[in-house]
C-alpha cells in the first residue's frame, strides 16, 4: 500500500468535524497534545493521530528554521533487482540479500553516466545495507567518476513487511481479509504481523516515516 495514497485519503477526508473545543483540538492539535494522542493508538482515529504528528513536526521545523543549512537531495531508486521480476505476485519488502539483475546493473551504469553528462557535484553518497541498493549506488558512482565513499546507512532500507514478505500477493490481499481490513482502520498506522524472513518486525508507513526524519534531520540538515 502507498503512504502517498493513505496520506491523500487522510488528508481529503470530507468528514465534518465535531463541534466544540475539545474537536477542534483534535483537529489541529497544539504540541503539548500531540504526545498523547500519538501514543493513544485505538483510541484515536488515524486522522487524528496524523494530525497530532504533523502538529509535532511544525513544531520541531518552527524551532528549528534558521539554524538548518540548505541541501539539495537526490532520491535514487536502486535499479531492477530479482525479487523485482516476480513483484506482481509475491509481496516484496526488505529482502536486503536481493541483487541487481541484469537489467539492474545496466540501469545503475546509465544513471552514471547521465549525472557525469550533467556535471553534478556531490558531498556524500548514501546507500542502504540492501545488497541491491548498494550495487546501485557503486556502479553508479563509479561510472559518474563520483570518488566519495559510499556511506552505508541502515535507516534508508526499505520498509519491513513483516511475516508477510514473499506471500504471494492474492492470498495477503484477499478481499475482507485481515491486511486489507488492518489497512482500513488504522491507514499509514497499519503494521504487518510478525517478522519477515531477514528477521525484521513489521512496519507501518508511520514507522518508516519517522526513522527516514532521523536521518534526513541527524545525516542532511544539522
Amino acid at each position: 500500500y502507498s503512504s502517498s495514497v493513505v496520506r491523500a485519503t487522510l488528508r481529503g477526508s470530507t468528514r465534518p468535524p465535531r463541534p466544540g473545543v475539545a474537536s477542534a483540538l483534535l483537529a489541529s492539535p497544539p504540541w503539548w497534545l500531540t504526545r498523547a494522542l500519538l501514543a493513544s493508538g485505538r483510541l484515536v482515529s488515524p486522522q487524528r493521530r496524523l494530525a497530532a504528528w504533523d502538529a509535532l513536526q511544525r513544531r520541531a521545523d518552527q524551532r528549528a528554521r534558521g539554524s538548518r543549512r540548505r541541501v539539495r537531495v537526490l532520491l535514487i531508486r536502486h535499479g531492477e533487482s530479482e525479487a523485482n521480476l516476480q513483484a506482481g505476485q509475491i509481496v516484496g519488502g526488505r529482502d536486503v540479500a536481493t541483487p541487481l539483475s541484469a537489467t539492474g546493473e545496466e540501469q545503475a551504469r546509465l544513471l552514471g553516466e547521465r549525472l557525469l553528462r550533467d556535471g553534478l557535484r556531490v558531498d556524500a553518497v548514501y546507500a542502504s545495507h540492501a545488497v541491491r541498493a548498494r550495487k546501485t549506488a557503486d556502479i553508479a558512482c563509479a561510472a559518474a567518476a563520483i570518488r566519495q565513499r559510499v556511506r552505508i546507512e541502515p535507516r534508508l532500507v526499505e520498509f519491513s513487511q513483516g511475516s508477510l514478505e514473499r506471500r504471494w500477493r492474492a492470498e495477503v490481499y484477499a478481499a475482507g481479509g485481515p491486511v486489507l481490513r488492518g489497512i482500513a482502520a488504522h491507514s499509514l498506522f497499519y503494521r504487518p504481523p510478525g517478522r519477515s524472513p531477514d528477521g525484521d518486525l513489521g512496519e507501518s508507513q508511520w514507522d518508516v516515516e519517522r526513522r527516514m526524519r532521523s536521518f534526513i534531520e541527524a545525516e542532511l540538515l544539522s
